[in-house]
C-alpha cells in the first residue's frame, strides 16, 4: 500500500505484535516470536498504530530499545494526546503487554480510536488503508465466556459503525468486515432483547470449521459476495485498491 502512496494504520485490542496485526508487516516461523515481530515492526513505517505490547520494544532480551530507534514516530500516552497530536506518524502503546478485557476495565474504547485515526488519515489527503481488530472476541470464545464475547463484540460493533459513518459521508471508502475463523462453535439458544440478554452454548475451546461472513460497503463491495477461501480477500482488496 505505502509504495502506492497509501497512508496506513493498525488498531488492535491486543498487543500490536499479536498474530493479526503482525500479519500485515512481519514474517516469522512462529506467531509467538514477539521480540522478532517487534524488531520487524520497528523497521516498517505504519503511519499510525494503537495496541499493547510496549515491553516487546524496550524490555528485550537483546537489550535494544526499539522505541528510541523509531525516531520518526511521536509516541503518545493517552487518548487526549493521540487526538491532539498533529504528527504525521504516531505510536500509541495502550499497555505494556496484552490489554485487559472490557470486563477488566480496559481503557481506550475502540470506536473512539477508530474515529480519531480515520480523521488523521483523512486529513492527509492521500488514500489510506486501516486494519481494525476486535482481538478479544476470539479470546472470550476460547474461554467459553459469553459475557466476555458479547462485551467485546459490542465494542467492535461500535467501531464498525464509526467506520460506516465515515464511509457514508466520504462516499469513496470501502469497508470490509470479517473474521479469520470462528471460535468456540457457539450456538445461540435464545435471548431477551428487552433485558439485553443472550443465551448460548459453546462446543469447543478451539477454532471451528463454521463459515464466517464477509460484510462490505462502498466502492466495489459487490466483489466480496459469495463463498470463497478467506485468502481470496487479499486479492479482492488488491484489485480494489489497484496495487501490487
Amino acid at each position: 500500500c505505502q509504495d502506492d502512496g497509501y497512508k496506513t494504520a493498525l488498531l488492535a485490542t491486543s498487543s500490536i505484535v499479536h498474530a493479526t496485526p503482525a500479519s500485515f508487516y512481519a514474517k516469522v516461523i512462529s506467531r509467538y516470536e514477539y521480540e522478532d515481530i517487534a524488531l520487524q515492526f520497528s523497521k516498517h513505517s505504519v503511519d499510525f498504530f494503537v495496541g499493547g505490547g510496549r515491553n516487546y520494544f524496550y524490555k528485550r532480551t537483546d537489550g535494544k530499545n526499539l522505541i528510541k530507534e523509531m525516531d520518526s514516530y511521536t509516541f503518545v500516552k493517552s487518548m487526549e494526546e493521540y487526538n491532539k497530536s498533529k504528527a504525521s506518524k504516531i505510536g500509541f502503546f495502550t499497555y505494556d503487554l496484552e490489554p485487559p478485557s472490557i470486563l477488566e476495565n480496559r481503557k481506550f474504547p475502540l470506536d473512539q480510536l477508530t474515529k480519531i485515526t480515520l480523521s488523521k488519515l483523512n486529513s492527509s489527503n492521500a488514500p489510506f488503508f486501516i486494519m481494525i481488530e476486535g482481538s478479544q472476541i476470539d479470546w472470550g470464545a476460547h474461554a467459553n465466556n459469553l459475557s466476555y464475547v458479547t462485551t467485546e463484540f459490542i465494542e467492535f460493533n461500535s467501531a464498525i459503525q464509526a467506520a460506516l459513518d465515515f464511509a457514508k459521508k466520504d462516499g469513496n471508502t470501502l469497508v470490509v468486515v470479517t473474521a479469520d475463523h470462528e471460535t468456540g462453535g457457539l450456538a445461540l439458544l435464545g435471548g431477551k432483547i428487552s433485558q439485553k440478554k443472550v443465551y448460548g452454548k459453546f462446543n469447543t475451546k478451539g477454532h471451528s470449521a463454521t463459515m464466517v461472513p464477509v460484510f462490505s460497503y462502498g466502492p466495489n463491495s459487490e466483489s466480496f459476495k459469495g463463498i470463497y477461501e478467506n485468502t481470496a480477500i487479499f486479492k479482492k482488496l488488491e484489485n480494489t485498491l489497484d496495487i501490487k
